[in-house]
């Protein structure tokens, strides 16, 4: 097995330097003032207003993908380093039931690549994470194709999300091996996009917005620009004339799809059509004429502080301060949060967000072990996501098998984790970034994003290819969070 060689993570200035963010991607140099919100920092008003939404100022009730892709986007603004330091420290107190799902032995791959990204983000040791080695585990998953996988009784759920997520923890720590390069490459489809499904069927590549974010961040953080630029032409053409993206070109703008896609625009160079999408995030955001408890939130597909834009907005975060998920660093963060200063002449006048409101992003209607991120987050409605989706084949293997219905046993990323985002999710999927259930992927109300895919009534949409429809859940699962195995684990340490 080849190893490439050690890359220091670059700082978020290699994309779009936070102190330009106003002038470059806000057409005409305007300041943010100016686009409608009143912040004079939009991403910071959003990583103040995610952070009022903890539970204890420590996680996403008890959501670990959700937790993990706050962090990621905490640390894009520079901003809340002490509230990232605990919800870090939560997170490597969780990171076996995280993996795991509640299930001995099952290894969620996706799960374990976004804490390993989380960990590296934050200076923290991958190899020794809440007593758990993420990265040799990450490589134990690796097969001879280059594919990550999971392992358990539920089968591999493993997607794009797993894939690109695993390349991007490990090139931070110069352990990833270049088939795994090589194989993320290879997935692309015809249409220079990139799919959730990895099973490389030419005849079933269904190429979507999320997963191609995802990929050409993954490829450009590793030095694949000529593998990335096919995504690059890919997500401009479906760039919407509004300046947002739907999961797909059947479905409506979403924000977890338009940031993931602004990442990689702008990570590429495309810096027009980044700007147009930022444009679209920030008229998603609460702005200053709205309660103070809601100002910064970003809402799914409207501007709203409701029960889906905690994930939306933990997604969104690094897409309005312009770093790209290669380019996180969460050292020399302030310790505290920004005030959501509203400017003189916005909306809402001078003056600052409260702390508190209402938990609008927490966990709604329980886990559910069966399914989702471990218990997943239901958004709005209640209703459970679901299981990590269908098996991509059986067993991880690249080849053959039938994207079947079955659910997981356990616990899912953007959103955002095989998200986040898993998955990216960002959602889901990052982020969505999650695994057994990121970060970061998943359907969304009418095509829906990789993390926090869901429709406004908690359920899920329809994107288009019937065979990719499972995947989408896997996706949802792993951008969704761990909730599932956070009470599986309470439970059982209370019984003992």
């Amino acid at each position: 097995m080849t190893l490439r060689t050690k890359r220091l993570p670059r700082r978020a200035a290699a994309l779009i330097p936070v102190a330009l963010t106003a002038a470059l991607l806000v057409p005409g140099g305007a300041s943010h003032a100016d686009d409608g919100t009143g912040f004079a920092d939009p991403a910071a008003a959003a990583a103040t207003w995610a952070t009022t939404k903890l539970t204890d100022g420590t996680h996403a009730s008890g959501d670990h993908g959700l937790t993990a892709d706050i962090v990621l986007g905490l640390a894009s603004t520079g901003t809340a380093g002490e509230v990232s330091e605990r919800a870090t420290d939560w997170l490597a107190e969780e990171a076996a039931a995280y993996i795991t799902g509640g299930n001995e032995g099952a290894v969620f791959a996706g799960g374990v690549a976004k804490l390993a990204l989380v960990a590296s983000v934050q200076h923290r040791d991958p190899a020794d994470f809440g007593g758990e080695d993420l990265t040799a585990t990450l490589l134990d998953r690796l097969q001879d194709t280059g594919r990550f996988s999971d392992a358990g009784r539920a089968g591999d759920m493993s997607n794009q999300f797993t894939q690109t997520l695993a390349v991007l923890a490990l090139d931070r720590t110069g352990d990833v091996p270049d088939s795994a390069v090589a194989f993320l490459a290879s997935t692309r489809c015809a249409d220079g996009g990139y799919p959730l499904s990895l099973r490389r069927n030419p005849d079933r590549c269904t190429s979507d917005t999320d997963s191609t974010g995802m990929a050409v961040q993954a490829l450009l953080a590793v030095g694949r620009t000529a593998d990335a630029e096919p995504g690059l032409d890919w997500l401009e053409g479906q760039q919407r004339d509004n300046g947002g993206f739907g999961y797909n070109a059947q479905s409506d703008p979403n924000s977890n799809s338009t940031a993931l896609a602004v990442q990689a625009l702008a990570a590429g160079g495309r810096q027009q059509a980044a700007a147009e999408g930022v444009d679209w995030l920030l008229t998603m955001q609460v702005g200053c004429d709205a309660p103070a408890a809601d100002r910064g939130a970003v809402g799914y597909m409207e501007p709203v502080a409701d029960g889906m834009a905690l994930r939306a907005t933990a997604q969104v975060i690094p897409a309005l301060a312009g770093v790209a998920l290669g380019d996180l660093d969460g050292a020399d963060a302030e310790p505290g949060t920004v005030a959501t200063d509203c400017a003189p002449d916005g909306p809402g006048g001078p003056g600052g967000s409260d702390e508190g409101g209402q938990d609008n992003g927490g966990q709604q209607g329980g886990g559910d072990q069966g399914g989702g991120d471990q218990g997943g987050d239901t958004g709005a409605g209640g209703a459970q996501t679901g299981a990590e989706g269908a098996s991509d084949g059986s067993g991880g293997s690249d080849e053959g098998g039938t994207l079947g219905g079955g659910t997981a046993d356990g616990t899912s990323t953007h959103g955002s984790d095989g998200t986040a985002s898993g998955g990216t999710t960002t959602s889901g999927a990052a982020s969505g970034t999650d695994g057994f259930g990121t970060t970061t992927g998943g359907a969304a109300a009418q095509g829906g994003t990789a993390s926090g895919g869901l429709s406004p009534d908690g359920s899920l949409a329809g994107t288009g290819a019937s065979g990719t429809q499972p995947l989408v859940w896997a996706a949802i699962a792993l951008m969704f969070s761990g909730a599932a195995a956070y009470l599986i684990a309470r439970k059982r340490r209370a019984a003992a």
